[in-house]
């Protein structure tokens, strides 16, 4: 029988990745799956993903999300080319890349363990059922092409670190930045690839020389992949964030957050029940600070001390915690609010710190029977997690099963409920789509997207005072957005209130004059309500200069000029002239001029942009 070697280690752990993941071949599509691969003709070949290299993560309709990932959106197109769309080789890829990052977290743990020890590491990674949601839907693909990368920027830091020649140096320091740029071209997470040297450096036993070359180039990389996003992405960069922590406090959002970081502590540990989302009320939003955030900042202080302590004592215990909460950091809601409270798919490397503390265990037990039976309790539980991945995989085998199973699992789910209205709509039922839309908005009365949606649905539908209703309770979340207000005053309209339809335009348009939807739709109330001519002229001309035409706007200010002037009103030229005197004075200074002097002879006087 051959000996165990790390090497022989690595092998056997990434073949128990790709064994116990296997079934995952047999997975059609599922989740966003459909929007970042199928539908997306970014993805389908080399060349359009290139041409898209410099564009959002996400097609048009969802690039709120504030997402830049090229090297995925990449390795999907080279995938399109290969197989024609075909989705079991989108899945295949999947696997091999989890195998690979299995072998590789051999590898790193390797220095640290006995050849069993980083065996156990590989091996419990390989199979931990929290890896299913990255593993088995398609799109998870980012959680391991970043793991990729940073692990592979950990191992070119070491051999920098240990580099004797200046050309050595050279090559391995371009390897980092290298591994470095790949992991924050496939996820975001790549920025804590610095920090994630550090903690290396930190536990390393072994002595280096000057690293602050290493440092400042990774630093380099990582300030100007941030300059990057942030010029592709604009202000939707970190802006999707959860609804359930909309409007609340910095404070009330750490103490909403603690007791759902013992859920976290409980995934890693115990990882039997899963879900494939963990919206209100599945983790409830809890602002004040309870027995259950005192109870989950306990167990985060003494995470953090374990790692600390075990600096030196149990240097790889220290290092599977101090990488688990490091990437965990970015969407853990502290700093930054993020898209999701708790995602299975943000722990795909935080599964190093369970796997680090069992292998440690086991390489502490010396005596041969106590030997025995921990390994076979070792055995045990990696049998019994792979069981449940093994169990989990069909959960994403199509689009429709992820959405009947969780809202069957979890009714207490508002999201679920949002993404079984939109599989409805889709099918043709938006009176059932309608329904779920108002148990999600009941659920979570803090999100304005459900109220939102279901004001389109009750609207379509004839149900015009659902519809007001709806709108109403977006409005009050969200009073400057201008799809909620341009809903409000369409419901208005439709129950014949065009007054209050108007009223609620006029306040929209005050903080967004620049909207064009809001002034078509201003202009058509306008015209239902007889309104003069030049105020449907000058509204007009103030679209046409939103729209980039100039000419047409200048032709409808010539119209509106030559107009019954007399019939300049007071309000009507104070309200409409505030949004659009600035256009105004640009092409026509005579009719600027009128309309201050008319909007003026009012009183309050009317402050004119400008005047």
């Amino acid at each position: 029988m051959l000996p165990l070697t790390r090497g022989r280690a690595a092998w056997l752990a990434a073949s128990a990745a790709a064994l116990v993941y296997a079934l995952a071949l047999g997975n059609g599509w599922a989740g966003d799956d459909m929007v970042a691969i199928r539908d997306n003709p970014a993805a389908h070949s080399v060349g359009a993903a290139l041409d898209a290299w410099f564009d959002p993560y996400w097609p048009e309709d969802f690039r709120w999300a504030g997402l830049y990932r090229p090297f995925t959106i990449f390795t999907y197109g080279l995938d399109w080319g290969i197989s024609g769309g075909a989705a079991w080789w989108f899945h295949a890829v999947n696997v091999a890349l989890h195998a690979l990052v299995t072998g590789l977290v051999v590898v790193v743990v390797a220095p640290w363990l006995p050849a069993l020890g980083a065996l156990a590491v590989g091996v419990l990674f390989a199979v931990h059922p929290v890896h299913v949601e990255a593993v088995a839907n398609t799109v998870g693909r980012a959680e391991l092409l970043v793991a990729l990368g940073l692990l592979a920027t950990l191992l070119a830091g070491r051999r920098y670190r240990r580099a004797t020649t200046p050309k050595d140096r050279a090559f391995w320091l371009t390897c980092t930045v290298v591994a470095v740029a790949l992991a924050l071209l496939s996820k975001e997470h790549g920025v804590v690839a610095i920090a994630l040297l550090a903690i290396d450096h930190l536990v390393d036993t072994e002595p280096s020389d000057d690293v602050v070359p290493l440092y400042w180039a990774v630093a380099v990389v990582t300030i100007v992949w941030l300059f990057l996003w942030r010029g592709i992405a604009g202000a939707y960069v970190a802006g999707a964030g959860h609804a359930g922590l909309a409007g609340l406090s910095p404070v009330e959002r750490v103490t909403t957050m603690l007791p759902a970081y013992l859920e976290v502590l409980r995934l890693l540990a115990w990882p039997f029940a899963l879900a494939s989302d963990y919206s209100p009320q599945v983790i409830p939003i809890r602002p004040d600070f309870t027995w259950i955030a005192a109870l989950g900042l306990a167990s985060t202080a003494a995470v953090i001390a374990l790692s600390i302590l075990s600096i030196r004592r149990a240097p790889v215990v220290a290092f599977g915690i101090l990488v688990a909460l490091v990437t965990y950091f970015p969407t853990s809601n502290l700093v930054v609010v993020s898209g999701v409270l708790i995602a299975e798919r943000n722990l795909y490397l935080a599964v190093l710190a369970p796997a680090c503390a069992l292998a440690w265990g086991l390489s502490r037990v010396k005596k041969r029977r106590t030997r025995v039976a921990t390994l076979a309790a070792a055995a045990a539980v990696v049998l019994a997690f792979a069981y449940r991945s093994v169990d989990r995989i069909p959960f994403w085998v199509d689009s429709e099963t992820p959405i009947v199973e969780e809202q069957t699992a979890h009714p207490e789910n508002f999201q679920t409920r949002v993404v079984l209205s939109r599989h409805l709509a889709a099918l043709g039922d938006s009176s059932w789509a309608l329904a779920e839309l108002l148990v999600a908005g009941a659920l979570l009365p803090t999100d304005p997207g459900a109220p939102t949606m279901a004001t389109y649905h009750a609207s379509a539908q004839g149900h015009h005072r659902v519809a007001l209703r709806e709108a109403r309770r977006a409005f009050a979340i969200v009073p400057n957005d201008h799809v909620v207000i341009g809903q409000l005053a369409g419901a208005h309209r439709a129950l014949g209130a065009l007054d209050s339809a108007l009223a609620v335009l006029k306040r929209g348009l005050d903080p967004l004059p620049l909207s064009v939807d809001l002034l078509e739709q201003y202009q058509s109330l306008l015209s239902a309500t007889g309104a003069p001519r030049w105020r449907l002229l000058l509204v007009e001309a103030h679209r046409n200069w939103m729209m980039g035409d100039v000419v047409a706007a200048s032709a409808r200010l010539d119209s509106v000029a030559a107009h019954a002037t007399y019939d300049f009103t007071p309000e009507a030229a104070c309200s409409d002239g505030r949004r659009a005197f600035g256009i105004v004075r640009s092409l026509n200074p005579d009719l600027a001029e009128s309309l201050a002097l008319r909007a003026n002879s009012g009183v309050p006087r009317c402050q004119l942009e400008g005047e």
